[in-house]
């Protein structure tokens, strides 16, 4: 199996343990609200990431962090719960957000049982353990009751920083904000002393007293290695956008922490445009799931429309592809539905979706074997099963119509025989009332869901 390795700006071959399991690391939400398209864009394509592994014939170990402390979630749950204490203000806002998140996932289609959710709270002695190793081999300092990543030492040291984007090194100069965008690489924070009001941990370092809280970047470098049993990790992915500084800085703290790299590859999915500019709350031209379903779309033509696209591409994201993609999922669908509509069709050939999504997670190549396929023979149970475990698009255990429905579409037709079409006409529309389409075909109606 291939993907593109940001670290080359080539196809890698996935590099497996030795026992068969390929281990994957994806940038989770920060749970202080709901996430955007862009960011759901990117958890479907881990998704997709995990079940092409598996359906290859790997092992899997996959986890996805859940950012619970940081900048944000500290503001959020200080704005939510002025009535709590801040450790207790921070769990009640983040347990929320973290369910209304998963919440989405289960509806965008992502297997939820394919990945371990960690939350960074329950991974604060492992991020202190790595810290500590950093601090021992040099890479950190201690200034103003915080401890600094020492990017001058590292690079001094024969480190190279910058291994998936160019940047700028300000010898000197500290960042104390946990997210920022300036390309300027800096001393950043692995753990920020206590402030009045936030929650924080006791944390000895050295001869240093230094009660406080992770930064944002140690997180991830420490939830990966002590969650999975390899390094380097098989895959590290994320969007596009936590290239630099988050992705940078991780690889600069497992390296200085053990002197090791951090992941064979490091793969990154495309922006999500809106109207041809780019998704972000900052921007403030982003859409949640909400704001689709109030508009009557499914999450799964969400899902269907961001796997017509490269997951390594821009996707430019308008109503009306939106639209276009509701209509083929209705297709999509219809088709299934014959499945309730013919004499059951025994196991045979099927189109190998795997040639595709293990070279680099071609679902768009995916997509377009299941149009041809789909288009030349009736569906099968074995088939839609296996549809639905390399594409998740819900194709498979779809329930069949009503028998009061069916008895509709029977007296509709005995209407038709009996050449009364004014009978037959009402009937029509009674089935149209309930979102049910009959198709006359030489072999008798065939009827086909509207709507999802």
């Amino acid at each position: 199996m291939r993907l593109h390795d940001s670290l080359t700006n080539q196809l890698a071959g996935i590099t497996p343990s030795n026992d068969n399991t390929v281990t994957i690391y994806s940038c989770g939400p920060t749970v202080y609200n709901q996430v955007t398209l862009g960011n759901l864009r990117t958890f479907i394509m881990d998704d997709l990431l995990r079940r092409s592994v598996r359906s290859a014939g790997y092992k899997l170990n996959a986890v996805m962090n859940l950012t619970d402390v940081d900048d944000k979630t500290i503001a959020k749950s200080q704005q939510e719960h002025p009535e709590l204490g801040p450790m207790e203000a921070l769990i009640e806002t983040t347990r929320h957000y973290e369910d209304v998140f998963k919440a989405d996932l289960a509806a965008i289609g992502v297997d939820l049982a394919l990945v371990t959710f960690v939350r960074a709270t329950d991974s604060i002695a492992a991020m202190q353990d790595m810290i500590r190793s950093i601090y021992k081999n040099g890479y950190a300092y201690v200034a103003d009751g915080s401890v600094y990543f020492d990017l001058k030492k590292y690079r001094e040291t024969g480190n190279a920083y910058g291994r998936l984007v160019n940047v700028n090194y300000s010898a000197q100069a500290r960042i104390d904000n946990d997210e920022y965008d300036k390309e300027e690489a800096q001393d950043f924070a692995l753990w920020k002393g206590a402030k009045d009001g936030e929650p924080f941990w006791e944390f000895t370092l050295g001869e240093h007293d230094v009660p406080g809280r992770p930064g944002w970047h140690i997180e991830c470098s420490a939830m990966a290695l002590a969650n999975l049993d390899q390094q380097p990790i098989a895959v590290h992915s994320g969007g596009i956008d936590l290239k630099f500084p988050h992705h940078e800085n991780e690889i600069a703290q497992v390296t200085g922490a053990t002197g090791g790299d951090f992941a064979h590859i490091f793969t990154h999915h495309g922006h999500l445009l809106v109207d041809g500019r780019r998704m972000g709350k900052s921007l403030g031209n982003f859409y949640t799931l909400q704001d689709l379903t109030a508009k009557g779309y499914s999450p799964l033509a969400f899902r269907l429309l961001t796997l017509q696209a490269s997951h390594t591409s821009q996707l430019n994201f308008t109503w009306k592809s939106l639209e276009a993609a509701q209509n083929a999922l209705v297709n999509l669908y219809a088709w299934a539905d014959l499945l309730h509509q013919h004499e059951a069709v025994e196991a045979g050939a099927s189109p190998d979706f795997d040639a595709a999504l293990i070279d680099d997670l071609d679902s768009p190549r995916a997509l377009a074997m299941l149009a041809e396929f789909a288009g030349d023979i009736m569906p099968r149970q074995d088939l839609l099963e296996l549809l639905d475990q390399k594409l998740g698009l819900h194709l498979s255990g779809r329930p069949d119509i009503t028998p009061e429905q069916k008895q509709l579409i029977a007296e509709r037709q005995a209407a038709r025989m009996a050449k009364d079409w004014t009978k037959s006409d009402e009937l029509r529309s009674q089935l149209a009332a309930q979102n049910l389409e009959v198709l006359d075909t030489p072999t008798g109606p065939r009827w086909r869901r509207t709507a999802l």
